[in-house]
């Protein structure tokens, strides 16, 4: 039977010695506030955190995650990640998801993705998805997807998408679809290859390429309007609808500008100064998304939130001819219904408190 050892401080960390003498269990449950560095593993050692420890991994330091946990990983360092850990990885670290874990990857870092994982990638980062895992690509970072995985694509990033696995095109980015893939292309920079039965959502003007007489492309009739508007994002028209901001840690955007504006919940905002058919962009109207994950392509800022907000029907406005976001829209007025998650699920803590 394996012998185990509770760590609660640095202290008692640095005290482990450089090797167990048989094969040990580092059992690492400290409390939220303590951050523990890891800078390698003492020989015949096996780290776990768990409940809501937190540590930083070094060198080619190795360790599984539980619970809440949450860990930085840097160099060449090692976690496999399960239930609702978090971690960070930088340089050339890696990591293994499972369950409901997440990770935010970055610099040259790669990860596997199970069950509902979800992973950010920036950098050059990589990251193959199986199963239901999601993930969002910006910059130049790359994805595998196989199964029913899921992918935003931003900026230059680029992912092979097998099997029944899905993906949004944004930006520049580029994917090559094979098997029953299907694919919402949904800028005029983003491309897609086409193989064997793979189907294509023309949105946007973009550049779609068959490599295969069976792959389909579908362009939907894109009517105008805010009716329109609605249906296309699958948001039934009706007196007063449901849309999403995402804001700063304090509920603010436009920080630090005349245009500041707090979405705290509970309050009804109005914008000083409507005149949304001016310019698609800038001052004039509050913008929304029917996606909280939309609003990621305007905010990108540490901490910040995602708000619901209800708005009248009366008080949207659609730009008419052909916007570059066409799945933002102008408000004038709306009242802030609760914190959601990026997916639109109403935070845990505000549920109970309602």
């Amino acid at each position: 039977m394996a012998k185990e050892i509770i760590i609660k401080t640095q202290k008692e960390w640095d005290a482990l010695p450089e090797a167990f003498e048989g094969f040990t269990v580092v059992k690492v449950d400290t409390k939220p506030e303590v951050l523990l560095t890891i800078t390698s593993v003492p020989k015949n050692g096996h780290v776990v955190l768990w409940g809501s420890s937190h540590a930083v991994l070094w060198g080619s330091s190795h360790a599984e995650l539980w619970g809440s946990s949450h860990a930085e990983l840097r160099g060449s360092s090692h976690a496999e990640l399960w239930g609702s850990s978090h971690a960070v990885l930088r340089e050339s670290s890696h990591a293994v998801l499972w369950g409901s874990s997440h990770a935010v990857l970055r610099e040259s870092s790669h990860a596997v993705l199970r069950g509902s994982s979800h992973a950010e990638l920036r950098g050059s980062s990589h990251a193959v998805l199986r199963e239901s895992s999601h993930a969002e690509l910006w910059e130049s970072s790359h994805a595998v997807l196989w199964e029913s995985s899921h992918a935003v694509l931003r900026g230059s990033s680029h992912a092979v998408l097998r099997e029944s696995s899905h993906a949004e095109l944004r930006g520049s980015s580029h994917a090559e679809a094979h098997a029953h893939v299907s694919v919402h292309l949904q800028s005029d920079r983003a491309s897609v290859l086409l193989f064997a039965f793979a189907v294509c959502f023309q949105l946007a003007k973009g550049k779609i390429t068959k490599k295969s007489k069976t792959a389909t492309v579908i362009k939907p009739p894109l009517k105008k309007g805010v009716d329109a508007w609605l249906n296309t994002h699958g948001i039934t028209p009706a007196t007063k609808v449901t849309l999403f901001k995402r804001v700063s840690v304090d509920f603010k955007t436009q920080e630090g500008t005349e245009n500041e504006t707090l979405w705290e919940i509970g309050t009804t905002v109005v914008h000083p100064n409507w005149n949304p058919k001016e310019d698609e962009c800038g001052a004039g109207k509050f913008h929304a998304c029917a996606t909280p994950y939309f609003c990621d392509d305007f905010r990108d800022k540490k901490d910040d939130r995602y708000v619901a907000i209800e708005v009248a029907k009366k008080d949207l406005y659609v730009w008419p001819d052909n916007p570059s976001y066409p799945y933002k829209i102008a408000f004038r007025t709306g009242t802030v219904l609760y914190e959601c998650d990026k997916f639109g699920n109403q935070k845990e803590e505000l549920q109970k408190a309602v």
